[in-house]
């Protein structure tokens, strides 16, 4: 039997998910019950990434330690794909001690290649991204992802040197054209930040304590993206004795990734896998945003539809149907309460034409069935 792997992020829960958080589950789950349908031995992965800032702030806004914030979410995440009919075989959570240790591994290794180095780093810092900006990324003094506020900030950190990897990193794409889809993807990708030239990489923190704490600096505490894009090897088994999975399904297949994280997938993903000596996934796969009239959904925003309140309302296989539908899964989409409306009822119509045909001792139509289960 065959293997495949098939990959969602992880997700940062710092509020209830949102239909935008659902479409990506929804994508890589139909495509694991697929490969399962055409016999193959499937490796479904999703969880969470629950270290960071924003965590920290969270959770001292609820009164909560992080640790008992992130439980919770877990918990809500967990209940919401059961809701959803998810089929993976795995969720991850970055607080889990073996995800933890097999991190610490992955860090001493890359020490080790002459990778990482201590430096000082001054920029403007956006907390809800996680992410640092130089001066000329920023778009009309803010955050070029999510428009929002940015702080300047100044502190002591560990670099990945990704620079290192620039000549790598063009050279890859030159010989694997297709590895990041949708095309225009990758022109964006190589066009604005790679071409342009690479620069290394934050990959700790000082100003906060909620993270795996770096072995040879206990002040520092790992940065998100190190810790978090590495959880699709960890959940594998990777640099431990039992690494038979990482053996039988690595590289991955396909990991599903939405629009605003392509450049941590498509650039740092990759390099890191170099560093290791490892391979890259065989496809990266970036899709739109569902979003709302007045643009991107968003619990800043307020303007979040709740898939919670979708399932109550039509039904698991209505939002599953209507999701996969609404568009081109490479471009945005609207959401609109019409379409999901029409779904259920189209359904409603096929599950009372399975069972006028059940009591007509008439046999479904292959058709029939084939969409039941691919759904």
């Amino acid at each position: 039997m065959k293997n495949f792997y098939v990959t969602t992020p992880i997700y940062y829960p710092s509020g209830k998910f949102h239909i935008g958080t659902a479409y990506t589950t929804i994508l890589a789950d139909v495509i694991a019950r697929y490969k399962r349908m055409e016999g193959y031995n499937v490796k479904f992965t999703t969880g969470l990434d629950e270290h960071g800032l924003k965590i920290e702030t969270k959770a001292i806004e609820a009164g909560k330690t992080p640790q008992e914030y992130v439980d919770e979410m877990a918990k809500n995440a967990i209940n919401l794909w059961e809701k959803l009919n998810i089929s993976q075989h795995d969720f991850i959570r970055t607080t889990n001690q073996k995800h933890e240790e097999i991190v610490l591994k992955i860090y001493e290794k890359m020490c080790n290649n002459g990778d990482i180095y201590k430096g000082h780093y001054s920029g403007w810092y956006c907390v809800p991204c996680e992410t640092y900006f130089t001066e000329t990324q920023l778009v009309d003094g803010k955050c070029p992802d999510c428009g929002r506020e940015v702080n300047l900030t100044e502190e002591e950190c560990y670099f990945f040197n990704i620079k290192k990897y620039q000549s790598k990193i063009e050279e890859f794409y030159e010989k694997n054209p297709n590895f990041l889809e949708p095309v225009f993807r990758k022109e964006e990708i190589m066009n604005n930040f790679i071409k342009p030239g690479l620069e290394d990489l934050c990959i700790s923190r000082t100003t906060f304590s909620w993270g795996i704490k770096l072995p040879n600096d206990p002040k520092h505490v790992m940065y998100v993206w190190l810790d978090a894009l590495t959880n699709y090897i960890t959940s594998l088994g990777y640099l431990t004795e039992n690494d038979s999975e990482f053996k039988s399904f690595w590289p991955a297949d396909i990991q599903i990734i939405g629009k605003d994280i392509v450049r941590f997938h498509a650039i740092y993903w990759p390099i890191f896998l170099m560093s290791l000596g490892i391979d890259t996934p065989k496809k990266l796969y970036s899709h739109g945003f569902i979003v709302m009239k007045d643009g991107k959904m968003s619990k800043s925003k307020g303007n979040v539809v709740s898939p919670d309140d979708l399932v109550r309302d039509y039904g698991c296989d209505s939002l599953r149907m209507y999701e996969l539908f609404v568009g081109p899964p490479e471009l945005d989409a609207e959401w609109d309460d019409r379409g999901i409306d029409g779904v259920n009822r189209f359904l409603k119509r096929l599950w009372n034409m399975l069972m006028e045909s059940k009591e007509k001792d008439i046999q479904p139509t292959k058709e029939m069935i084939k969409l039941r289960h691919r759904m």
